[in-house]
């Protein structure tokens, strides 16, 4: 795992977390370009992604987020402003939130999904289903065109598609017995951010109990699963009004 300042002279710190199967470069270069005279920004290299350390496969989300947060306590003493995570990387940032020796004023899920396997009591169908799931996912990664519409967004030139079969299948395996830990949202002032195309959003949201769990939620009309990341001058308004905490008028749009 690497990790990539940019913007060093400023004072707000952003953590950037991108999702599965693309690199920090695909999601967040254009946005980094954007923002770094704005931003102290912090993108993480994820393993199984980085192009700089092709032999380290991703073990876990839980192992990624115990790697970062153990980075952020050395470097920055446990303090950052905004984290944003894409996809998968909102669920390493619940992770990392849960720490105590974290501190966050922000916290942006980008895409946020919620894919809870079944919790298989044998170690033989876990290995299975991981491994048919692991299967599809190789394939569709490398076909993207024939997914795009079911994810809401045209997103292949993200996709890294040099991920190994042993990093998707250890993220895969790890998931059988993982439950999201959605007392995080409590943790920071919290936002889950989707596109109105996004096909899991719905499912998200009756997922999660607006009652228990205090977070704000944004859907940004005419946009699918990251595609606001194409959009890097809109993405820092967004981020920027998260941070200020929204207007006092701000309202859930479905």
């Amino acid at each position: 795992m690497k990790y990539f300042e940019f913007g060093k002279e400023n004072d707000i710190t952003l953590l950037l977390l991108h999702g599965v199967d693309t690199t920090w470069q695909l999601s967040f270069e254009k946005f980094i370009e954007a923002a770094k005279s704005r931003y102290h920004i912090i993108a993480v290299a994820e393993d199984g992604f980085n192009t700089d350390e092709p032999e380290t496969d991703a073990v876990s989300v839980i192992a990624e987020a115990h790697k970062i947060t153990e980075y952020l306590v050395e470097n920055f003493d446990g303090k950052i402003d905004i984290i944003l995570g894409e996809s998968l990387g909102g669920m390493i940032m619940t992770e990392i939130l849960l720490d105590p020796r974290i501190s966050v004023h922000t916290a942006i899920a980008d895409g946020f999904t919620i894919l809870e396997y079944p919790p298989f009591r044998h170690d033989l169908p876990k290995r299975l289903f991981a491994s048919a799931i692991t299967a599809v996912e190789f394939f569709a990664f490398r076909h993207m065109g024939l997914f795009n519409k079911l994810l809401g967004e045209d997103i292949d030139d993200m996709i890294f598609r040099e991920a190994s079969k042993a990093t998707l299948w250890n993220l895969e395996y790890s998931m059988m017995p993982y439950r999201y830990k959605l007392e995080a949202f409590d943790l920071a002032d919290t936002y889950l951010w989707h596109g109105e195309n996004e096909p899991g959003m719905k499912h998200v949201l009756r997922k999660v109990d607006r009652t228990k769990y205090h977070f704000k939620h944004l859907v940004f009309k005419g946009k699918g699963h990251g595609s606001l990341l194409r959009c890097p001058e809109r993405m820092i308004r967004e981020i920027d009004r998260a941070y200020k905490g929204y207007d006092k008028d701000y309202v859930t749009r479905l």
